[in-house]
């Protein structure tokens, strides 16, 4: 009896066990939404390096295309051209179909996923482009995430063209309920939000202290702060965020990046001092800021994958800093502990995320993925201590020079007295000395332009409340261009000099005397009439007739003025005083010249604006 209840249970065992050991081995590729939080546990993919396949001939002639079966190991490796993937879902959760397909790194460049039913017919369709507005991508989030219908107890083959422009390719999908996935997504945005505030944070501190200080390292460290924030938006993808209508070009993470390379490595310098401390350092970091400025050409150019292969090389650049410190800490004991730490935790994960973990010789987690936003906060903290020691340090030094001055002051007071003293005679000297020049022609050494109208108005007024006549003598040397065509400047320059001299010889002691300009003189005198005021100019014109001229090869030369004089009275001005002057010897030059003529008001001229010498 008991023999043969065992036999049935036996039996009945063996028949429920049997189909459920064979259902599990016919769908063993079959990845559970409801269960699964990935697709590694079993996928296929296909590399398309001439971009020619499309979902069609996926369909309808799988059977010749390569498909590689795999599970894990979702890094392929860095390269541009298109990577096919494929996977199989299922749902054994009778309450819920939809979920999210997130692929779960932020850089690809196009996503298109296919959804394909049991039957082989194309059931959804989506296309992701980094470059899409929000609000036209398959789902409301910057990453390229995609919501699917698997309803319970159906199997639906999802195919997925993954296409990067820069960094790596990597295959994987993680799958969400959309609930969940709301969550991660606030946790996740929080998180960088604060991040991001923090950078600008420190980006707008460190400004007020570089205006407060001078210090050029504070400035760069605004710059590193606030490029490394935006280069991060866009490398994430958060930047969409703000460009809700209109997209963002892939190139402008390229350009952020570029900027945060050459203010990283700026900041380097400034902050460690190295053209002083390491000059062989510091040609190196100066060179490789050059790889920022490349990185920022070649996204105007828009030779995006080389900005990507450059991009994951500076991260490596940006690594040989912490050693450089390493080594003024060892070798020159500089207080730079915080900033090596600081810089060993950022360059070490950014170059995790965004070259190791790119190539595949880290694996793809998220802790990984989220590398360098984490190190970046972590960094920022550490070099913002580090800049407050920087600022007290400032300040201990300026209170040291600022207590050594004083001590200088109090020590050396009777000298510095003496000092300023003689320094204020010598200044007093050169003072008087530059009014002297600046108000005497320096080769006659005769009252120039600029004196001469200063004191004219003091002189004629002088000269009119004496109640006796004054005039205006208006004198120039005649064909004086011709010496110094014939002649040379050097002659021309002895002739005005010595027509200086014969008529400095020839005026009186309370005569004002100037040259104008040129061969153009001019003499404000006393007078008694007109006849005596053209006496006056007369015997001017006869004693620079009158001389030998001797020049420095021998030759001898005469030469002649004209000369036009003005009787002025209390209503002129000097303007007035002076055209009528320079009227009368333009008369006497069209007269013939080496002659006196008296302005009278018939004689009135219109002349050109030079003389006719």
């Amino acid at each position: 009896m008991w023999s043969r209840t065992v036999l049935v249970v036996v039996v009945v065992l063996l028949s429920i066990s049997l189909p459920l050991t064979a259902w599990a081995g016919a769908h063993s590729a079959i990845i559970d939404v409801a269960s699964a939080t990935n697709t590694d546990a079993s996928y296929a993919t296909l590399a398309d390096p001439d971009a020619q396949f499309s979902i069609n001939d996926l369909l309808y002639h799988s059977k010749s295309y390569p498909w590689q079966a795999r599970q894990g190991d979702v890094s392929r490796g860095v390269f541009a051209y298109p990577l096919w993937m494929k996977f199989t879902l299922g749902n054994s959760d009778a309450k819920q179909q939809r979920y999210l397909l997130e692929y779960t790194d932020p850089g690809p460049y196009q996503v298109d996923l296919y959804v394909v039913d049991r039957h082989g017919g194309i059931d959804q369709t989506y296309h992701y482009n980094r470059e899409q507005p929000l609000s036209q991508k398959p789902y409301p989030n910057a990453g390229a995430v995609f919501p699917v219908d698997v309803p319970y107890g159906e199997q639906y083959t999802v195919y997925a063209r993954i296409t990067h422009k820069m960094g790596g390719v990597f295959s994987r999908f993680a799958i969400w309920h959309p609930a969940h996935f709301v969550q991660y997504e606030s946790i996740e945005t929080a998180l960088y939000g604060g991040i991001y505030t923090s950078f600008f944070i420190f980006c707008f501190i460190a400004l007020v202290i570089f205006f407060a200080t001078k210090e050029r390292s504070f400035l760069f460290y605004s710059g590193l702060t606030f490029t490394s924030a935006i280069s991060l938006m866009h490398l994430d993808g958060h930047w969409t965020f703000l460009q809700f209508e209109h997209g963002v070009p892939v190139n402008h993470a390229v350009l952020w990046t570029g900027a945060y390379v050459f203010m990283a490595l700026g900041f380097a310098r400034s902050y460690l001092n190295l053209s002083e401390q390491l000059p062989w350092a510091d040609k190196l970091v100066r060179n490789a800021m050059w790889l920022g400025l490349i990185i920022i050409l070649l996204g105007l150019l828009d030779h995006i994958e080389v900005a990507g292969l450059l991009m994951m090389l500076s991260m490596l650049v940006i690594l040989m800093v912490p050693f450089i410190s390493v080594y003024l800490i060892l070798a020159k004991q500089q207080k730079v502990r915080l900033f090596t730490l600081a810089w060993f935790i950022y360059g070490g994960a950014i170059t995790i995320q965004f070259a190791l973990r790119q190539v595949g010789i880290v694996p793809h987690l998220p802790i990984t993925t989220y590398s360098g936003a984490i190190g970046a906060m972590i960094e920022m903290g550490l070099l913002t201590i580090s800049m407050g020691f920087r600022v007290l340090d400032l300040k201990r030094e300026r209170d040291q020079v600022r207590d050594a001055h004083v001590a200088h002051l109090e020590q050396f007071n009777t000298q510095l007295e003496a000092q300023v003293k003689a320094q204020t005679q010598a200044l007093e000297q050169a003072k008087t000395k530059a009014e002297h020049d600046a108000r005497t022609d320096p080769l006659t050494q005769l009252n120039n332009r600029r004196s001469f109208y200063e004191l004219a108005p003091k002189l004629i007024k002088t000269m009119l409340r004496s109640q006796t006549s004054a005039c205006a003598i208006a004198i120039d040397i005649d064909h004086f261009k011709q010496v110094n065509d014939n002649y040379g400047h050097d002659a021309g320059d002895l002739v005005l000099v010595q027509v200086t001299n014969v008529l400095a010889q020839n005026i009186r002691e309370n005569d004002l005397l100037a040259r104008l300009g040129g061969e153009e003189f001019s003499i404000l005198a006393l007078t008694q009439s007109p006849a005596h005021a053209s006496d006056y100019a007369e015997r001017v014109r006869a004693a620079v007739a009158n001389g030998v001229i001797h020049l420095d090869n021998g030759l001898r030369l005469n030469v002649t003025v004209s000369i036009g004089v003005y009787l002025f009275n209390h209503d002129d001005s000097l303007s007035q005083v002076l055209n009528r002057a320079d009227t009368a010897l333009y008369r006497a030059k069209q007269n013939g010249r080496n002659q006196v003529h008296m302005w009278q008001p018939t004689a009135q001229l219109i002349h050109p604006s030079g003389h006719d010498s």
